[in-house]
């Protein structure tokens, strides 16, 4: 049977899926503005209906296990990438949906995809980082961040600045696939962090594309900062700066070019290593529990649950409904793919 993904829009009936056909034929026409190439790979296939049908449940049951409706309320996605989510929330009914990302490219496709709809929507993007949100207190009702919170290099003020835009009340809803309780998970990412640290390139470790490790980036903008240092500085310099982003590795050649002060930042095995050019890291590891207890010490009340999957529906989501019982959660969260947490302002 043919399935089919309908929303309601001030009374007009959308489908989805025809939705998301007009944004990407718009973007094959010879005036429509570029998409990233990331975007087309990741979302094009939203023109199934029986992917995206995947990709709302998804969402949905993110919502229905923070027990939240989002009709005429104002959410943020914070770390929203591209758009597409972001663009959902508006389609079930958010009287405002605010985007939120640090990097440019992703924005400018989001920017790109909004010109393509053949109708209007309360989507707002916006670059900025997830530090400084740049809104009013108590701007917002719900606050999102879904595969977003490992990348961020500053959490603590990311909390504090969630606790400072949602109303009293409002649902910060965290949903991440970085549990370092699972130890086998854990393992896994450890060796993605060393691979993108120090390479080498490849097109596939453990899903990953590396095409240039980080190590051979900060190379990159040494030389291109400081072009009369040697091999033998570049080489120290860039293993040197590991950890930090474009800003401060200038900082650091700089006072090794005014004080022969070496930088000191070498690369740890079994630590997290930052994106030199956008400073954020790849995918940090969470200890979930921990981290609802973090989020409380920012005036929420957190529930952390473990989340095993289930958008294709069937038995996976009946399972993982049973698995996520509160209860279960200090066992579950130990071989759980996932885990979300669902926090109110106090």
């Amino acid at each position: 049977m043919t399935q089919t993904v309908q929303f309601t829009v001030r009374g007009q009936t959308v489908d989805g899926a025809e939705l998301f056909r007009h944004v990407f034929a718009e973007y094959g026409r010879p005036a429509g503005r570029p998409y990233h190439p990331a975007f087309v790979k990741l979302y094009s296939g939203l023109t199934r209906p029986e992917l995206l049908v995947r990709h709302v449940r998804h969402l949905r049951s993110l919502l229905q296990r923070a027990r939240y409706d989002v009709t005429n309320k104002v959410t943020l996605d914070v770390g929203c990438g591209y758009g597409v989510s972001a663009l959902l929330l508006a389609l079930f009914g958010a009287s405002e949906s605010h985007g939120l990302d640090c990097q440019t490219r992703a924005l400018e496709t989001f920017h790109s995809m909004l010109d393509t709809l053949p109708l209007r929507l309360p989507v707002y993007p916006a670059l900025a980082d997830s530090a400084r949100l740049p809104y009013g207190d108590g701007a917002f009702d719900a606050l999102l961040a879904v595969e977003a919170i490992s990348h961020f290099r500053r959490v603590d003020d990311f909390l504090s600045e969630a606790a400072r835009v949602l109303r009293p009340g409002g649902v910060l809803l965290i949903s991440d696939a970085n549990n370092e309780a699972n130890w086998a998970r854990a393992w896994r990412t450890r060796r993605i962090w060393s691979a993108f640290e120090n390479g080498p390139s490849t097109d596939n470790c453990y899903g990953h594309k590396i095409t240039r490790p980080f190590v051979q980036q900060r190379r990159e903008i040494i030389a291109q900062a400081s072009p009369d240092l040697s091999e033998e500085e570049l080489d120290f310099l860039s293993k040197g700066t590991s950890g930090l982003w474009k800003p401060e590795i200038k900082a650091a050649v700089r006072r090794y070019a005014e004080t022969g002060e070496r930088p000191q930042h070498v690369y740890r095995r079994g630590t997290c290593p930052l994106d030199p050019t956008i400073g954020h890291y790849g995918e940090f590891l969470f200890q979930p529990l921990a981290l609802g207890r973090r989020i409380e010490k920012h005036g929420f009340r957190a529930r952390v649950a473990s989340h095993f999957g289930g958008a294709r529906g069937g038995t996976v989501e009946k399972l993982n409904l049973f698995l996520t019982w509160q209860p279960l959660t200090p066992l579950s969260i130990r071989v759980a793919r996932a885990f979300t947490i669902v926090a109110r302002r106090l």
